[in-house]
């Protein structure tokens, strides 16, 4: 795992921020055990967090202080030596003079509170603090997504990668003059289905691709059968494993005048099942 990337990608924002979910949680405190870098990054993130609360912490505004105290007083729950030794309630003012003035006119300055510039500060690293956050964020989701769109991609190249295969083996046999396309029709009781055979006429090697045909019950396999004088002789089962539209191999006829196939139990059977038959055609 790229540790760097991992940092940088926002999730410690989030754990900070109590907006991970379970399992991101879960994966961050697993690689925060084994990697200091993890656990650095997390300590430093909860440092300044605490660090921003602090700078933007308000002071209790005096009015609803003083009705506090009265309230208290009021109640007996504190009394006037307890409030003087906290101290006074108001804040304290000082007189400074402001020069020699006629009639010795001197202003009062009230003490000193916390700069408004230090809010300011406080905010605007709040701010950045959020900003980067909500990026991290969003580039995360945005990679999430893009990971995600990047393996349905492979997915469907893989398919029609699969599915071209397929149709270049077809092309090939069809382009071989020495073989003959038979092509099996679904029977009356089920029209849909449909069978091809491709059968070389000088090797006597059988192909069979399974056009339109649902895929077998569990325990159960299409068997070709060739029709010679009027017999039906197996020409093996279609492979579980192999793919419907796939040619594949059967066994080799040396002759024959129909092709038919039956669903049978796997493994097939030396006679087909005529309640089980599928598909049939002549040559």
């Amino acid at each position: 795992m790229d540790i760097e990337a991992y940092i940088s990608s926002g999730i410690i924002e989030l754990y900070v921020l109590g907006l991970a979910s379970e399992e991101e949680v879960s994966i961050l405190n697993c690689i925060r055990q084994n990697n200091s870098a993890v656990d650095l990054a997390i300590t430093e993130a909860e440092k300044m967090l605490e660090d921003l609360a602090e700078l933007q912490a308000v002071a209790m505004p005096m009015p609803l202080k003083e009705k506090i105290w009265t309230r208290l007083k009021s109640e007996n729950l504190i009394t006037e030596d307890e409030q003087s030794d906290l101290g006074p309630i108001v804040p304290t003012v000082t007189k400074q003079p402001v020069g020699e003035l006629p009639n010795s006119i001197a202003e009062e300055k009230p003490t000193e509170m916390v700069p408004v510039r230090t809010y300011g500060w406080a905010i605007a690293a709040s701010l950045l603090f959020v900003l980067s956050a909500g990026a991290n964020l969003f580039f995360y989701q945005q990679q999430k997504e893009n990971s995600q769109m990047l393996a349905q991609a492979n997915a469907q190249l893989d398919s029609q990668q699969a599915t071209l295969a397929v149709l270049q083996d077809k092309w090939t046999l069809v382009q071989n003059p020495a073989i003959k396309t038979i092509s099996l029709k679904g029977i009356e009781s089920k029209p849909d289905l449909h069978a091809i055979v491709y059968w070389d006429q000088q090797s006597k090697a059988v192909f069979l691709s399974l056009e339109h045909m649902p895929l077998p019950p569990k325990g159960k396999q299409y068997q070709l059968w060739a029709m010679v004088d009027g017999k039906p002789v197996s020409a093996g089962v279609f492979p579980v494993a192999a793919k419907a539209q796939m040619a594949s191999k059967m066994l080799d006829v040396a002759k024959a005048q129909a092709f038919a196939i039956t669903l049978e139990d796997e493994g097939g059977k030396p006679a087909p099942t005529l309640t089980e038959l599928c598909v049939m055609g002549s040559i």
